[in-house]
């Protein structure tokens, strides 16, 4: 039998009895406030007492409604308090994390874990071996997860990813940084501020953020190495949407071997992205085989290449080139080739980036961009060289790890093999964050089976509220099972009577989870039960006065706001000094802040 609390047993009645001593000396005095009586009624309880001793004092008219109501108020608290407590006391685990997690996500186990995986100097500090990606509902305690962990989220429009998850992120990492996104927002909160570790750059090869610092970046070259021509062709063709097209992917293998097979006989003989165009064009052209040739390629490579071009099915090699010309159709534009064919100007260089603590923001305009295919492969080339980077380092691991943001992921960066890409990545140093909007996007881009397979990969789930229902009935089963206690009420002949009984029902539901409050997402964290956790919201940083400014800094360098801070699209605002333009300011904050 458990022992009682002998403590709190003691001092619950003398709890009772100075409440209810309160009530009166509370009605006496208000009720004296509001039909004053003249009598020795004062706020100082020994005065008070001496009063009531010596029949000083006299009962105001309003003081009896005042006790009354206190009295009720009472009650009805003690009612809240006493079946809150029993819900308690009955509850199996609950929303927030359970006892056992909370110990194994506290700062000290979860470096501890760390220690013993990366070979750091020991005098590290236990907060840099760690991320905290999210906090208890309750007391907002951060809970510590691996840099080796992966993570997918689940966010619909307008769930709150950016300032919850993204840009807090970027903002903490303790390395290089790679973020990809539709949009500029990402950018403008976390550029300034990353500006100040390292270099800040953009490949945005549509414009769509304006960042003067721009890269250049030249996809042949490396390719001298044929298994790197053969990686970047796969990314590139396999990155496209092919939607309902019969035999798309078949379609797109082709291509990518046809691509990658130009693209190293151009980085051989020092071509560049205008000669595969070329080449991609005109089948008949023989002068990517006679390189190969002159080069000592072998004669299988050759072969591949000659026969993707020269089939006598002259359907397949028409789809082929209709893949083709669909990837190298952006490339119409002077100033997109300009970004990829850099001449004698600077061009990105991976390894470069990945020695300091630098940041790029990979930028396309959606799944409906025809230039989506082309950052995919950027971001997998990057990806890919971080990989082999981790291999020449201490542990075959990249630190400060380098991190990945993925956001958008099956739009614009639709990594071909993305659940292999979470599970390799975490043991070299690379920490990879994906983002989608939903379940049945991941199908639609990579198939139900890789769909699924990123779901069983992924160390950490997060679900942010607004998903379907349906896509959270097996996450609300997880979470388990609680006690709540159920009274019924029966009357008959002889009186009333009340039973009390305990039914089992779940700790969540799917609805539930679905309409969490913004800030709050369910955690799936490997072998643990699901909880609600609260993520770190940009707007709640005490520096975050000082990142809005630097936001709007970020947006005058990105030539979206002029330098009196009116908007740089044509419309002119109030700017900060009035009245209405403070007010403007206001909404626009609270716009950002449930619509990012």
């Amino acid at each position: 039998m458990p022992r009682a609390n002998r403590h709190g047993t003691a001092a619950g009645p003398w709890l009772v009895l100075a409440l209810l001593l309160t009530i009166p000396y509370l009605a006496l005095n208000l009720g004296e406030a509001l039909t004053p009586t003249g009598s020795a009624i004062t706020w100082n309880a020994r005065d008070l007492g001496a009063g009531l001793v010596q029949g000083r004092v006299a009962w105001p008219v309003a003081s009896t409604f005042i006790a009354v109501g206190l009295f009720l108020a009472l009650v009805l608290l003690a009612a809240f308090l006493v079946e809150g407590t029993k819900n308690l006391r009955t509850r199996k685990g609950g929303p927030g994390p359970s006892p056992g997690t909370l110990r194994v996500l506290s700062l000290r186990r979860a470096a501890r874990y760390a220690r013993k995986a990366l070979q750091v100097p020991p005098k590290t500090k236990d907060k840099d071996l760690v991320v905290s990606m999210a906090a208890t509902p309750q007391g907002n305690k951060p809970l510590y997860m691996q840099f080796e962990d992966s993570c997918w989220t689940y966010a619909p429009a307008r769930a709150g990813k950016t300032l919850t998850i993204v840009a807090p992120g970027i903002l903490s990492a303790p390395g290089p940084v790679l973020a990809t996104s539709t949009k500029v927002d990402v950018l403008t909160h976390t550029a300034i501020p990353r500006l100040e570790a390292g270099q800040v750059l953009a490949f945005d090869l549509e414009q769509i953020t304006g960042w003067p610092h721009q890269v250049l970046w030249n996809p042949v070259r490396g390719c001298q190495d044929e298994n790197e021509a053969l990686a970047r062709g796969k990314a590139w063709a396999r990155a496209t949407s092919r939607g309902n097209v019969k035999n798309g992917d078949w379609f797109a293998d082709q291509a990518a071997a046809v691509l990658g097979r130009l693209l190293h006989a151009a980085a051989l003989e020092g071509k560049d992205l205008r000669d595969v165009m070329r080449w991609a064009s005109d089948f008949t052209d023989a002068e990517p085989v006679e390189i190969l040739r002159r080069n000592g390629a072998t004669e299988s490579f050759i072969s591949r290449l000659v026969d993707l071009r020269s089939s006598r099915a002259g359907e397949a090699v028409d789809g082929i080139k209709m893949t083709l010309q669909g990837l190298f159709e952006p490339l119409a534009s002077s100033r997109v080739l300009s970004q990829l064919v850099p001449g004698d100007r600077t061009a990105f260089d991976a390894q470069d980036f990945l020695a300091g603590r630098n940041t790029l923001y990979v930028i396309a305009d959606g799944d409906a961009s025809p230039l989506a295919p082309l950052v995919t492969m950027f971001t997998d080339f990057v990806f890919r060289t971080a990989k082999h980077l981790s291999q020449q380092r201490a542990g075959g691991r990249l630190w400060p790890v380098f991190t990945m943001f993925l956001d958008e992921a099956p739009n614009v960066a639709a990594i071909r093999d993305m659940p292999a890409v979470l599970s390799e990545s975490g043991g070299r140093g690379i920490r990879v964050l994906g983002f989608s909007q939903s379940f049945a996007q991941n199908e639609a881009r990579w198939g139900t089976d890789a769909a699924k397979a990123i779901q069983e990969t992924a160390n950490v789930i997060i679900l942010m509220p607004g998903l379907k229902r349906e896509a959270l009935k097996d996450y609300a089963a997880e979470m388990g099972t609680r006690h709540r206690q159920r009274r019924s009420h029966s009357t008959g002949r002889s009186g009333g009577s009340t039973t009390t009984s305990l039914e089992e029902v779940q700790v969540m539901k799917a609805e539930e989870i679905k309409h969490l409050r913004v800030g709050e997402a369910l955690v799936v964290y490997r072998n643990l039960p699901p909880f609600v956790g609260r993520m770190h919201p940009l707007w709640e940083r005490k520096d975050w006065k000082r990142l809005e400014q630097q936001a709007r800094e970020a947006e005058l360098m990105c030539g979206k706001l002029f330098a009196g801070g009116e908007l740089g699209a044509g419309v002119h605002g109030h700017g900060h000094g009035g009245f209405i333009g403070r007010i403007g300011e206001r909404i626009g904050e609270w716009i950002a802040r449930r619509d990012t």
